[in-house]
């Protein structure tokens, strides 16, 4: 994007105060460049003003901006847009707009093409910043290797979030129109695209080498980037490249350092205090706080999941609910009798909080709207702060931005395709197993397998960043929804197939799909982009549907 934002942009840096993981923002306007950049205690500022839009986005006011929140955004970007989300209409919003694939959702002249857009070259921009001042800066080298590295970590990864939005998958779009890549902080106003090829392998220098600087690195917060949070990035970006070499490699090189899979209680526990209680599975997890939050924009807030007890509205529960998400019917029969991931409450009508406590499917049989009742809550994402005993108070959910479960998929589906199914097999055994999985998947044919741990990937990371569209692009599958019958009301609502491909309202089963690699999954690239730079033009531009 075009370098609108000045060094004095940086300084709405983040701070740590009392040690502590509580993220604040203070105005540091009034702080020389020339004095921030020639200093490693000036720079650290800047890096934590990046952090501050990696982690909790460009703004955080409103409701309306939950999918634009930086990585947390992403987890509601990708997966509502997905087959096993359903979105009510009760607040609507980004959330909304993001799972019924209404035409603004990619528009050029959208939020959603503006925002991220914004928000990932705003953060690549500061880093540029940082890692060209610090060789002349002041303090020591120790400090300065590890502040480059977590700035190539970041950059890389933002390279990577802008091309899994803005371009088809590295498999059918290696050789198209990529994005802009800058790499310095001197670089023109207006610069050209490069292919997706040349940003890809950007993004592998730039993870590679953060890795590498950041290998002594020992953080003290959980939403630092370290050297294992660069591998993860890197078995990400290896698997949709579909390296399965290296993706293995970088995976299992996380894997070995964090072996420890969730237990049950844990598991069950909400996953809004995993941080805080220590689960050795959290590879890279944020908390939020009263002093430094993105207001009710996390995927806690979203699910329409408080107890019965608490009552239908927004605010009557231990955090603000926009009551727009449940999981759809056919996501609830992936899981067998035994995997806790999957337990339910299967009762149609009074429901109370004692029954659905313990469980992770349940209906909300209070609510007088007969729809509402026959979709499936959801326990995964449920915030059980008690705010000191009020209905509603100052407390806030973490958030989850890498787990262990992952890399073991990754490994999984790596070695599968490298033709090792015995090996791959083993992997997803593993965590089938620590589910308590009834009948773990047994085949070693290579597709079904493959398969296997799709669905294994569905099971256990939904709502996590890395499902829904995030998987139907990198593995070229078409995005397919059933709307509710009254055979099945806990379908999808018709909302969520008026723009996909072959809905008819009248047939027994409505379906609604998009082919994979559709244009319709991928935003185009804003229009403030197109004005802006002169190096670039509309024949630049991605079309709006189509392969």
């Amino acid at each position: 994007m075009k370098k609108i934002y000045t060094i004095i942009s940086i300084f709405l840096a983040l701070v740590f105060s009392n040690c502590n993981d509580d993220l604040s923002t203070r105005s540091s306007t009034d702080v020389e460049e020339e004095t921030v950049l020639s200093s490693t205690t000036g720079l650290n500022m800047a890096l934590t003003s990046a952090y501050h839009y990696l982690l909790m986005g460009e703004s955080a006011s409103s409701q309306n901006d939950v999918c634009y929140t930086g990585m947390p955004g992403l987890a509601i970007w990708f997966d509502v847009a997905g087959e096993d989300i359903i979105s009510t209409k009760n607040y609507g919003g980004s959330a909304e707009d993001a799972y019924n694939f209404a035409p603004d959702r990619t528009r050029a002249t959208g939020n959603y093409s503006k925002r991220i857009w914004t928000n990932f070259y705003k953060i690549i921009n500061q880093c540029n910043e940082i890692i060209d001042a610090l060789p002349d800066a002041t303090g020591d080298e120790e400090d300065k290797t590890t502040i480059k590295g977590q700035a190539l970590t970041m950059r890389g990864l933002s390279y990577f979030v802008l091309l899994t939005t803005y371009q088809q998958t590295y498999a059918i779009a290696k050789d198209k129109r990529g994005v802009i890549l800058r790499t310095s902080s001197n670089d023109p106003d207006s610069m050209p695209f490069s292919t997706v090829e040349s940003c890809y392998q950007q993004v592998i220098s730039d993870l590679t080498e953060g890795a590498s600087l950041l290998e002594t690195f020992e953080r003290t917060e959980k939403w630092e980037l370290d050297a294992d949070v660069a591998h993860g990035i890197l078995a990400r970006v290896y698997q949709v490249m579909g390296d399965w070499d290296n993706a293995l490699a970088s995976a299992k090189s996380v894997y070995e350092k964090h072996t420890t899979l969730m237990t049950e209680e844990e598991w069950c526990s909400g996953f809004d205090n995993l941080l805080t209680d220590g689960c050795a599975e959290v590879i890279w997890g944020v908390k939020y706080t009263n002093v430094s939050n993105i207001s009710s924009n996390t995927i806690f807030n979203l699910w329409y999941n408080q107890d019965p007890s608490y009552g239908e509205g927004m605010s009557q529960g231990p955090v603000y609910s926009l009551i727009n998400l449940f999981v759809d019917s056919k996501y609830v029969d992936l899981f067998d009798e035994t995997d806790y991931r999957g337990s339910k409450c299967t009762k149609t009508e009074n429901v109370t909080d004692e029954d659905e406590l313990n469980v992770m499917f349940w209906h909300r049989t209070n609510n007088g709207d007969q729809e509402i009742q026959a979709k499936w809550a959801y326990n995964k994402f449920k915030y059980y702060g008690d705010a000191d005993g009020a209905p509603m108070g100052n407390t806030y959910p973490e958030l989850s931005l890498m787990r262990t479960s992952e890399m073991l998929l990754i490994m999984a589906e790596a070695a599968a395709n490298l033709g090792n199914t015995n090996e791959a097999l083993g992997y997803l055994n593993t965590l089938q197993n620590a589910r308590n999985v009834t009948q773990p998947t047994t085949t070693t044919l290579q597709e079904e397998l493959l398969e296997a741990i799709y669905i294994e990937r569905r099971k256990e990371l939904l709502g996590e960043g890395v499902t829904g569209t995030y998987d139907l692009l990198r593995l070229q599958k078409p995005l397919i929804r059933y709307a509710a019958t009254s055979t099945n009301p806990a379908g999808h609502y018709s909302w969520g197939l008026l723009y996909l491909d072959g809905y008819n309202a009248s047939d027994e089963q409505p379906t609604g799909m998009l082919p994979s690699n559709d244009y319709r999954f991928i935003n185009q690239i804003p229009e403030l982009e197109l004005t802006n730079n002169t190096a670039i033009s509309e024949a630049d531009q991605n079309p709006f549907s189509g392969q």
